[in-house]
């Protein structure tokens, strides 16, 4: 009994390490971001910063800019890989989107290449 004790216990405080460790807090200046504002507008809700990387694209008469934008006091080079910054969708100069899942979605659609997913 005590070892099973002793395991579960080593086992829950591996798994809150891990948990605690995997989880960051979301971007808050996402907050600040609604569909249909501006691409301007976008810049100044992200309080000014120019994104890290723009990659733009014309397909089916759209104008797609994908803005990834590195988390807020984020600057060493593991957190300005492409999955670590948050992608923000301007098309035709509105927003349209933000975040992985809708970038994903985006990109898929349109057949853009993405970074891939990490395990």
């Amino acid at each position: 009994m005590q070892i099973t004790l002793r395991r579960l216990t080593w086992g829950l405080a591996a798994a809150t390490v891990l948990v605690l460790t995997g989880c960051e807090r979301a971007d808050p200046r996402l907050e600040n971001l609604s569909a249909g504002i501006t691409k301007d507008s976008v810049i100044s809700a992200m309080e000014g910063d120019q994104p890290k990387r723009t990659d733009p694209y014309l397909i089916d008469g759209l104008f797609i800019e994908a803005m990834l934008y590195p988390r807020k006091g984020k600057t060493d080079s593991l957190s300005l890989t492409d999955r670590k910054m948050t992608p923000v969708v301007v098309i035709n100069g509105k927003l349209a989107g933000w975040g992985w899942t809708y970038w994903d979605s985006v990109a898929s659609s349109k057949k853009i290449p993405v970074a891939p997913k990490g395990k």
